[in-house]
């Protein structure tokens, strides 16, 4: 994995990546600074020189941290370098006040830039001109072909804290799992989505992933259990989605399909941060493809509609099961009528995001009668079905005063003898 350590001059990327360093000592730090150093006479000739003996470093090192601006030709040739998803960035911001006045020349006197640069402009100038260039949305736009996660560290933030939070495992994981689909001929596109895709993955996040091949997924997870070996302790085909755990407690899921279309839902409710960095392998039309995800926007009242239309069904079938005492189906049911509607009270509120499965659910909904969904698997209350039912009727009404629901399509006057328990 290549950990790219980008920046304007002075923000204090050396630093930063010392630090790193020491953290992740198998990394081979690469410098354009260093390299410079090395190879340049402060000639253009020998800046050139400095240049490719970076690039060429940094193309053939598997495991590297990078440091330079990220911008300029320098950056133009490691781009086309480097055409697959090899690594994430960390953009070091500072003050611009603060950087420049504590700029002094004789820190970079032993840098041998080329004299003509010297004559062009300052090393104020040059970090005036770097600026706007130098940001976390220009520099991940300019390396979204290369990175799939970004971070930002700020020069007076503590690297500790960086550190604490770095789930440094995921992406190295992920590193290995996009090195194996791009060299697999089988696979069409591989794309990353969930946490990761979002650009919010942490220590808890689990790593989903989607392979579009026409090979069966039983082919793919013995071609994973052969290329992780001994470090998946647990592996299993679910329908097409395979699991592996690792012996770090790391869960990656992959889903195995023929068509990008079937992660679209799943892929919109993520929240992409940016397209780019989770086409791992694929062509324009597939990104422009997973774009278009992000973009078909479901109304929230079409939303309502759906799941009211399920819940609204389930809740008819409750009668009959109390009728004949089928306690297991009738407790299994009124469980799936909680999740629909705690995903309706969630768009009551607002909350559309991720509502197949809605975060924090007690968090965000103190007041929620969980009580009226109490069952047994045995046994089967009367109270609890009016209870619920009482509830139910509430929340209906309450989509319907918000205009997310049509008046009275369910629990109207005419259905009542639909609820009676006979």
């Amino acid at each position: 994995m290549h950990i790219f350590v980008f920046g304007n001059l002075n923000v204090g990327k050396s630093s930063f990546c010392k630090k790193l360093s020491e953290k992740l000592p198998t990394y081979v730090q690469l410098s354009l600074d260093h390299h410079r150093q090395l190879y340049s006479d402060g000639s253009l000739e020998g800046e050139a020189l400095a240049c490719d003996k970076f690039v060429d470093a940094v193309a053939n090192t598997p495991s590297a941290i990078v440091e330079f601006t990220g911008r300029g030709p320098v950056a133009e040739k490691l781009q086309a370098a480097l055409t697959y998803k090899c690594g994430i960035l960390v953009v070091i911001t500072r003050n611009k006040a603060e950087n420049i006045a504590s700029v002094y020349s004789e820190k970079f006197e032993n840098v041998p830039y080329p004299i003509e640069y010297k004559q062009q402009q300052t090393l104020v100038q040059t970090i005036e001109q770097l600026e706007c260039h130098t940001t976390l949305s220009a520099l991940e736009l300019a390396w979204k072909n290369q990175i799939w996660h970004s971070y930002t560290h700020n020069f007076e933030q503590s690297f500790h804290s960086f550190w604490k939070q770095f789930p440094k495992q995921h992406h190295e994981l992920t590193a290995r799992i996009n090195r194996f689909a791009s060299r697999q001929t089988g696979i069409e596109v591989a794309v990353i989505y969930g946490s990761l895709g979002a650009n919010q993955v942490t220590l808890d996040s689990d790593i989903d992933y989607f392979i579009q091949s026409s090979t069966p997924a039983s082919y793919w997870l013995e071609a994973f259990q052969e290329y992780f070996g001994h470090e998946i302790i647990h592996a299993d085909l679910i329908g097409s989605k395979i699991t592996l755990r690792f012996k770090t407690s790391l869960l990656v899921e992959v889903v195995i399909g023929k068509e990008l279309s079937e992660i679209a839902l799943y892929y919109r409710e993520s929240l992409i941060h940016n397209s780019a960095f989770t086409l791992v392998k694929g062509s324009s039309e597939d990104l422009d493809q997973l774009t278009s995800f992000i973009g078909t926007q479901v109304s929230t009242s079409n939303l309502v509609a759906s799941i009211a239309g399920e819940l609204y069904f389930l809740f008819c079938s409750l009668p009959k099961l109390v009728k004949s005492g089928d306690a297991y189906k009738y407790s299994f049911h009124t469980m799936i009528i909680r999740h629909y509607a705690v995903q309706l009270e969630h768009l009551l509120l607002g909350i559309s995001a991720h509502n197949y499965l809605p975060k924090q659910a007690t968090v965000n909904l103190p007041a929620f009668p969980w009580e009226s969904f109490d069952t047994s698997p045995t046994s089967i209350e009367t109270h609890q079905y009016f209870s619920l039912f009482q509830y139910l009727v509430r929340l209906f009404k309450r989509l319907e005063k918000a205009d997310l629901l049509e008046i009275d399509k369910y629990f109207s006057k005419q259905a009542e003898q639909l609820h009676h328990l006979k």
